[in-house]
């Protein structure tokens, strides 16, 4: 099981991870160049892939390898 303090952790992870998104999000919606916008998307999905990952996780109360 994870310790009070790694809970902690993952859920300031999964707090900065949402705020990198919100900020991705913008600045995709401000680019004009379509590969560098498609590169930012990109990032984006990825992101969100992440913060969907380790919520599972932590919403299951599965331990994290």
């Amino acid at each position: 099981m994870l310790s009070a303090k790694e809970l902690m952790q993952l859920e300031d992870f999964l707090t900065n991870e949402q705020t990198c998104i919100k900020t991705l999000n913008h600045f995709a919606s401000q680019i004009q160049d379509s590969q560098a916008k498609q590169l930012v998307q990109q990032l984006v999905q990825k992101n969100q892939q992440n913060f969907q990952s380790i919520s599972k996780h932590l919403n299951a109360g599965q331990k994290l390898q």
